[in-house]
């Protein structure tokens, strides 16, 4: 079947303006780009006994990248119908079937996104009120190796108290860990007695 012309067919049947990208096996399949950056990919397979048309709708690799690091499992989206159906039929099942609750996914995405945005930059705006007064540097967190969200900030500060402050990114608790002069630390014990105390 002509996918290139199939997928174009399809793209004006849904509502929105949908584009049409190139899939990875050739004539086979096409990708559908949706007016809020859905993905849909259709796939012709032909290899099982009845051919088969595959839709299926992931997320944008930055949100699927966010998802995964989170320890929130995707839901699969996807259906099968048949290659004999028009393009304006495969699009209302499409529409019917699939869109939804993949939509609803795309959704919880990125309010995970904005929520994780957000608490970022509250960690950012609390490490540099931290570090101002201190003449201190901010060592944000950069990408981690083993492939999760960097969490904290680091303030690094020098002087008669030496040491860093984390500043954790879910608004949790920030550690301080510094060293002193022998002479300097009854002063600084009764600095951090005038602090309320606090339980737990």
């Amino acid at each position: 079947m002509d996918m290139q012309a199939f997928a174009v067919a399809m793209a004006e049947a849904l509502d929105g303006t949908w584009t049409i990208e190139s899939g990875y096996h050739g004539q086979r399949d096409r990708y559908l780009i949706g007016p809020d950056g859905e993905q849909v990919h259709v796939c012709y397979s032909d290899w099982e006994k009845t051919p088969r048309l595959r839709l299926s709708a992931s997320l944008p690799a930055k949100l699927a990248i966010i998802r995964h690091r989170h320890g929130n499992p995707v839901p699969s989206h996807e259906i099968t119908v048949s290659p004999a159906k028009t393009p304006k039929t495969v699009a209302a099942e499409t529409a019917r079937r699939l869109l939804p609750g993949y939509r609803v996914t795309l959704a919880e995405t990125r309010e995970l996104k904005q929520r994780l945005d957000d608490e970022a930059a509250a960690r950012d705006r609390l490490a540099h009120a931290i570090a101002d007064p201190l003449g201190a540097t901010v060592h944000t967190p950069g990408p981690s190796p083993l492939g999760h969200d960097p969490q904290e900030a680091i303030v690094r500060y020098q002087g008669p108290l030496a040491g860093t402050a984390t500043v954790p990114r879910n608004g949790g608790h920030v550690a301080f860990a510094f060293s002193v002069a022998p002479s300097d630390a009854a002063r600084v014990a009764a600095f951090l007695a005038t602090f309320p105390r606090t339980v737990g």
